[in-house]
């Protein structure tokens, strides 16, 4: 290896990565900045004069490694994301039903398959520790682009339109009970408080 793919791949893969997840979740994760930081340390150290070859060697697979785990960790934390907003779709019977531009049926469908593709993913990482990351990470990839396509399938107008039904519903259910509440105290005021004949 060489410091030029070192580059190559911070370039091709992980600001691809960083910037798909910095985008999606609008901040940037603290446990991003410390790898990177840690990947510019070894990297420094490649051009330190004071070290020999094996130890300039040395730190530059340190900084593809660390390069490679940030870039992993970028579409785990993205997929993690997506899924919990998968999640909402698949536990609300109405956003389901109604919130989608596909049939109740195939997002459960895709989205179980979807399950499944994170599952063979960190699968192929435990298995890879110290290995063939990269593997692991086109796996990744795939799970991620399968997420876009299902998180695609939300109709974010009907989404809103159906969440403001249920709030107008809720308020109303509300403000009905409240009445209801009223009135049956003071009825039982009324007949609590006549003088029995």
């Amino acid at each position: 290896m060489d410091v030029e793919e070192v580059f190559e791949f911070y370039r091709t893969e992980f600001v691809p990565a960083y910037s798909d997840l910095v985008g999606y979740i609008g901040d940037k994760p603290c446990q991003m900045v410390i790898e990177l930081e840690n990947t510019f340390a070894h990297i420094s150290q490649y051009f330190n004069p004071e070290l020999d070859i094996q130890d300039k060697d040395k730190n530059l697979a340190k900084a593809y490694d660390h390069l490679v785990r940030v870039t992993l960790d970028c579409y785990k934390l993205l997929w993690v994301n997506i899924h919990e907003e998968l999640e909402v779709i698949e536990k609300d019977e109405s956003i389901r039903k109604l919130g989608l531009n596909i049939s109740e049926t195939e997002f459960l469908t895709k989205f179980q398959k979807l399950r499944k593709l994170a599952q063979e993913a960190r699968g192929m990482e435990m298995a890879s520790v110290g290995l063939a990351p990269i593997e692991s990470l086109d796996k990744y990839k795939e799970v991620v682009k399968e997420s876009y396509e299902l998180i695609g399938a939300m109709d974010k107008n009907k989404i809103q339109e159906i969440k403001s039904l249920k709030r107008f519903v809720s308020t109303k259910e509300f403000i009905v009970g409240i009445i209801v509440g009223l009135i049956s105290g003071y009825l039982l005021h009324l007949f609590t408080a006549s003088p029995a004949p």
